[in-house]
């Protein structure tokens, strides 16, 4: 049996793994040959038909090779503690989300094992500090991930929380003993961890508290959608049942999957899909009628992922500019909206406030004072949007907050912890 243990980031948006083998804690492994950074691997899964899958870079590429038909999957993490959501259906074949999450697992598996030149069984995967806020949909999502990671082989596994993984990595910069803020803003999570960071050793007790909430930059990226954009699609169509004098407005389950990147693909599911197309049959105004045949075009001619792709673009604009142009060009769903960084920074503030909250409760559970931390930390790309930013800045003073290392801290520390294991030591109970 191999010694060798996997350290995996499987993030909403991006995954990564490292390894501790032979010996030797190894950074990014390159996986992904077809992706601007190989270390980075998209967490992407494209099904042409139901026994072929793409994955990564490739997966984009054929997407758009194979004219869009098919299956395109992405932040399928988000999913995990959605007691309702169990899977989907390709063709005839039944895919439950812990197959489509082992699938990804498998394949990142097999991408190390190559590099490596061994098989691997034992893998150090990252969680965030809560999949819910729900406790029991918080287990239930870590239970689900469990069952992908047996799916894909692995016969021992350690979920090490995000941001812990991240204060490991941070250490290598300190000299001396630290009470550190970790802050990893991801695509689906916003995490925080308070821990006493010295220079060599580590004791569970220095763990002061970990925290966080469900929202990140998905979450910022639906704003755009919930506040304008879905009403180009159908959001506020009205329509009347036949004998019926009631007028009604597309439920809020529909308009809830459209608004979001990770739910809107499966308003493609055949029971979604037929209900909308009596919405259409239906509908009051031929307005009402248009912007449905809108939403069929964004659903059928697959443009859900480039059109939230446009949308992530124009977030990343207002992070530098006052005002930026969403405009998505594609024939018969022509979309062009402009947008102020005040409108994003209102609509946001129910993101904003909980991810905050999270914050608050983590210095509260530790019994530490804003003052009181020596250094914050922050990783991921939403930490860079102005009003994360800012809030942070107001708390902690611009002078304590570190925000390099975006993309492979969290990577970092969780070799750390395969190297811990590795020597005999568990992170995590």
């Amino acid at each position: 049996m191999s010694d060798s243990i996997l350290a995996i980031d499987f993030g909403t948006s991006n995954s990564l793994v490292g390894a501790f083998h032979q010996g030797k804690a190894l950074p990014a492994l390159p996986l992904d040959p077809k992706a601007a950074d190989p270390s980075m691997m998209r967490t992407l899964l494209y099904f042409p038909h139901a026994d072929l899958c793409y994955y990564g870079a490739e997966a984009i590429d054929q997407y758009i090779e194979q004219d869009m038909e098919g299956r395109l999957f992405r932040s399928f993490k988000s999913h995990l503690p959605n007691q309702n959501y169990l899977g989907t259906i390709l063709d005839n074949r039944i895919l439950t989300l812990e197959n489509l999450v082992g699938i990804f697992l498998l394949e990142l598996k097999k991408r190390a094992e190559k590099c490596l030149g061994t098989t691997v069984d034992r893998a150090v995967i990252g969680r965030p500090a809560r999949y819910s806020m729900d406790p029991v949909a918080d287990g239930f999502a870590l239970h689900r991930m469990e069952k992908a990671a047996q799916w894909a082989g692995f016969k021992e596994v350690q979920f090490v929380p995000e941001p812990l993984a991240a204060a490991f990595d941070y250490r290598r910069q300190i000299e001396k003993e630290k009470i550190v803020l970790i802050g990893d803003f991801g695509g689906g999570t916003s995490d925080f961890t308070l821990i006493k960071l010295r220079p060599d050793g580590f004791d569970k007790k220095d763990v002061l508290a970990i925290d966080g909430c469900p929202l990140a930059g998905d979450a910022l990226d639906s704003v755009f959608m919930s506040h304008k954009l879905n009403e180009h699609f159908g959001a506020k169509s009205r329509y009347r049942l036949p004998m019926s004098s009631n007028v009604l407005t597309m439920p809020p389950a529909i308009t809830q999957k459209l608004n979001h990147p990770a739910h809107i693909v499966h308003l493609k599911e055949r029971d979604t899909y037929e209900f909308i197309r009596e919405v259409r049959k239906c509908s009051l105004t031929g307005k009402d009628k248009d912007s449905i045949d809108r939403l069929f075009i964004l659903l059928e001619d697959q443009q859900i992922f480039p059109f939230f792709e446009s949308i992530e673009k124009t977030k990343r604009a207002l992070s530098a500019n006052e005002t930026a142009t969403f405009h998505f060009d594609y024939p018969d769903i022509e979309t062009k909206e402009d947008f102020t960084s005040s409108q994003f920074i209102q609509w946001a503030e129910d993101t904003r406030s909980k991810i905050f909250e999270a914050l608050d409760r983590c210095l509260e559970s530790a019994n530490i004072t804003p003052e009181q931390v020596d250094l914050v930390c922050l990783t991921g790309g939403t930490a860079k949007v102005p009003f994360i930013q800012g809030e942070l800045e107001k708390r902690f003073g611009k002078e304590r907050l570190q925000t390099q290392s975006h993309f492979h801290s969290v990577l970092g520390g969780l070799v750390e912890s395969a190297a811990f294991w590795g020597q005999g030591q568990r992170v995590v109970d």
